[in-house]
């Protein structure tokens, strides 16, 4: 004798009816685009070692409009990730760390990591270090 367990029927979308569940997989997704632009960056390491033609062929595909819209988009949605995980972060430390320092601390240092990393990375590109 076989039972059938009763199965919830469940939208596709059932993501989409609640904002945490929506941005949550709003954030989750923006990896697979982040991992799409980091191949492209490989791709262009790859025609980097092949020569100059190679290397002036993958810059004026990087100027075609389809290609900036692609790195503003994923520049987009990397901020958006950023700022989403900094905010989840105080919530899913330790107890013991969440009674020494408060929430907000947590979210501005951060900030501030973020800022001092990107001002680095800046300085070396701009300085050539």
């Amino acid at each position: 004798m076989s039972r059938r367990p009763y199965v919830r029927p469940m939208k596709r979308t059932w993501y989409m009816d609640h904002p945490y569940y929506r941005n949550y997989m709003i954030r989750e997704s923006s990896c697979v685009v982040d991992g799409l632009y980091a191949l492209n960056l490989f791709a262009g390491l790859v025609q980097l070692v092949r020569g100059e033609a190679a290397w002036n062929s993958w810059l004026a595909l990087q100027a075609n409009p389809l290609m900036i819209l692609f790195s503003v988009v994923t520049l987009g949605l990397t901020i958006y990730h950023a700022v989403t995980y900094f905010e989840m972060t105080p919530r899913v430390l330790p107890q013991q760390i969440r009674k020494m320092v408060k929430d907000h601390v947590v979210n501005k240092l951060m900030y501030v990591g973020l800022a001092v990393c990107s001002a680095v990375i800046l300085a070396a590109s701009v300085f050539g270090l």
